[in-house]
């Protein structure tokens, strides 16, 4: 299976998942079905969208901290955009009930985030080379200086 076929199911799954999750929280919290149904859609998505703009924002984070002593903190910015923007989109929207809507999307997130980053960091591409090197040399190096 390609990235962007893997990408767009993804993004499949997210719309649906968190646009049922939506409407089913959000329609024991009010009678308004306008309102109901646009912050299941809204949802719906923005998660979807953010399915792959999350992922492409902890590849980047995650090259540019691959040799940090804790490389799996790449996680917390992707994740603190993430949690901002459905938090903003959700007040904005007048979402019935927002911590309900928007808990599922944050904590699954994360973890999502950090299983991602962990396989990532099994990768070639993500191996940090002076690890291969003897980093505990370079360390070394580095505090001498």
């Amino acid at each position: 299976m390609t990235a962007k076929t893997r990408a767009l199911i993804s993004a499949l799954v997210a719309f649906s998942f968190y646009s049922a999750w939506s409407w089913w929280v959000n329609s024991m919290a009010s009678d308004d079905q306008l309102l109901i149904i646009r912050s299941a859609v809204l949802q719906g998505t923005y998660s979807a969208m953010m399915t792959v703009t999350f992922t492409s924002f902890l590849n980047w984070t995650l090259s540019k901290m691959k040799c940090h002593k804790r490389p799996q903190l790449a996680v917390l910015p992707p994740l603190a955009f993430q949690a901002v923007m459905v938090i903003a989109l959700n007040v904005i929207n007048s979402t019935p009930d927002l911590w309900a809507t928007v808990a599922p999307s944050i904590v699954l997130t994360g973890v999502y985030g950090f299983i991602y980053a962990n396989s990532l960091l099994k990768t070639p591409e993500y191996i940090c080379k002076y690890k291969l090197e003897g980093y505990e040399k370079l360390e070394a190096e580095l505090t001498k200086n």
